[in-house]
């Protein structure tokens, strides 16, 4: 079974495929980038508030960026969740909805119904131009992806103009760029042109201070590489800035509520258990 690394081709998009086992429930994602997921095994259980949304294999469902949800892959009998996502970047989703077109722009998701095989087919064109990027042009690559947002368009939903970027997530994107790094708050500040105190009034009045977000994006990058790698479970701690894979894996279950193991089928939790005391918020690139 092929086991692509999470592929982040700049200015144009990402991609991934995701692998996981058992039935797992990840509590209060926050989707970063406007992303496209097609369930490929299994079913996929998007839920917020009194709202609920259900992807077979097979199926497709589009995410609003910003939007928060609890996701639920759920393994088919054969005891595997597979899919693969695609996230664009927020240009490129402004670029298309100042043209008109029959979709309705949607506020949290929008679940693609019985997908045409050209919406097939464009998703794989658009996944290969973000995972090849030396044999295709980024005009061609660019191109690709606006063709999948009008077969989105024509099942009738399309991806509102993304929302300014608020102050923990402009912080967010740093981390995200470079998880393994020695972050401190000073060196944060030097990156933000802020001072400390203004950094930890802004973080505040977003529900969070530098310590808690940056601990959020080190479990979401570990999550999405434990879904997406066949790296080691030292490894994957390595990646996030972890010399101790202990630490990592009491860091992950505080946040998940299940050992990172769980993800690739070395231990069977509970149905849909997830951490009681997790962050209010759930952040990264890629998605779940």
């Amino acid at each position: 079974m092929d086991r692509m690394n999470i592929a982040i081709r700049p200015e144009i998009g990402a991609s991934a495929r995701i692998v996981q086992y058992n039935r797992l429930r990840y509590a209060n994602i926050t989707i970063t980038r406007p992303v496209l997921i097609l369930v490929e095994g299994g079913t996929k259980i998007l839920r917020r508030g009194d709202e609920e949304w259900v992807v077979p294999a097979g199926g497709c469902v589009a995410l609003a960026q910003g939007e928060v949800f609890d996701v639920i892959n759920a393994a088919d009998g054969a005891g595997l969740y597979e899919a693969r996502w695609i996230a664009f970047e927020p240009d490129t989703v402004a670029a298309f909805a100042t043209h008109p077109g029959k979709g309705v722009p949607f506020e949290r998701a929008f679940i693609v119904q019985g997908p045409h095989l050209g919406f097939h087919r464009a998703f794989a064109d658009c996944t290969q131009a973000i995972v090849e990027p030396g044999s295709i042009p980024d005009e061609i690559a660019r191109h690709r992806l606006g063709e999948l947002l009008l077969w989105l368009d024509l099942a009738g939903g399309r991806f509102a103009a993304p929302r300014p970027a608020s102050f923990s997530a402009r912080v967010r994107d740093l981390f995200t760029a470079n998880p393994h790094a020695a972050w401190t708050s000073a060196h944060l500040c030097a990156s933000l042109g802020v001072s400390e105190a203004t950094l930890r009034r802004k973080l505040a009045a977003e529900k969070w201070s530098f310590q808690t977000l940056l601990i959020d994006v080190r479990m979401s990058i570990a999550m999405q590489l434990l879904q997406s790698t066949d790296l080691s479970m030292l490894r994957v701690a390595e990646a996030i800035g972890y010399q101790s894979q202990s630490r990592f894996a009491a860091r992950f279950r505080a946040r998940f509520g299940f050992a990172p193991s769980a993800i690739r089928g070395h231990i069977r939790p509970d149905p849909e258990i997830s951490a009681s005391s997790s962050p209010s918020k759930q952040t990264g690139y890629p998605q779940p």
